[in-house]
């Protein structure tokens, strides 16, 4: 299975011509609110799909895009410390430049994200790019082969986890590149699909589906899965216990 993580994707918006295989998909949609005012953020978005806790109703505030350090010791019980526990084999598949690495592993910054730290915390190594078992998390010059490569890390692990991030930073930094990103996304998932892999697809909060701004959004995220499954969750925090639920079944 592949938990492929969508930072800054929500519904609505522009995404039924610039995501159509997404709603072919037929998302449910995932409060991201978490019954906090403001815009969600990543720091505690990520951390709430990790941890199912609501972590911005605990800080009182959304907050990213990195967790706060006040959120590492429900990260140390994330998802990839429960599959750790028990026994089932999972693969962080982000690679990531080694000078990024030597910058954010400093016990001074440790600037990661909230799917990051959580890896790291669990013990799991963070892949250089270029390792065997690493994934690009986005800007592939070839997101068809890409998606071939993680349908079959996918058929190797239980969980595999990748962190698209790209979606997300265009949407910040360059929107008008969006329409690329999106395509590329899209490429990825075909072609994983088509490769027999077997997908959930979540987001954190909304930002790209909205591209004539470049804030996050109030907008409900999207959860795909690929398989029969138990009703879906309604909100962020609900996200952990129903994934276990089919990864136990599986396993």
């Amino acid at each position: 299975m592949l938990l492929l993580f969508v930072d800054g994707l929500g519904l609505g918006g522009t995404l039924e011509e610039s995501f159509p295989l997404l709603l072919a998909l037929r998302p449910s949609p995932l409060d991201a609110t978490l019954g906090v005012e403001g815009l969600p953020q990543s720091g505690t978005g990520q951390t709430a799909l990790l941890t199912g806790v609501n972590a911005a109703g605990l800080l009182g505030r959304h907050q990213g895009p990195y967790p706060a350090p006040s959120l590492r010791p429900l990260l140390r019980q994330s998802l990839y410390a429960w599959a750790r526990a028990q026994g089932f084999p999972v693969l962080h598949a982000n690679g990531y430049r080694e000078a990024y690495l030597e910058q954010a592993l400093s016990p001074r910054r440790l600037r990661l994200s909230a799917f990051a730290l959580a890896a790291h915390l669990a013990g799991l190594p963070l892949l250089p790019l270029g390792h065997p078992l690493a994934l690009s998390p986005g800007f592939w010059e070839d997101p068809r082969g890409e998606g071939r490569k993680a349908a079959r890390l996918a058929q190797a692990f239980p969980l595999v986890v990748l962190e698209y991030w790209a979606l997300d930073l265009a949407a910040h930094r360059a929107p008008e590149t969006l329409p690329q990103r999106f395509q590329e996304l899209g490429a990825f998932v075909e072609s994983f699909l088509e490769a027999g892999g077997e997908l959930v697809l979540v987001s954190d909060h909304g930002n790209a589906e909205e591209p004539w701004h470049p804030h996050h959004t109030r907008n409900p995220v999207p959860l795909v899965y690929t398989s029969p499954a138990p009703p879906p969750p309604g909100d962020l925090p609900g996200f952990l216990p129903w994934l276990q639920a089919i990864i136990t079944s599986k396993c």
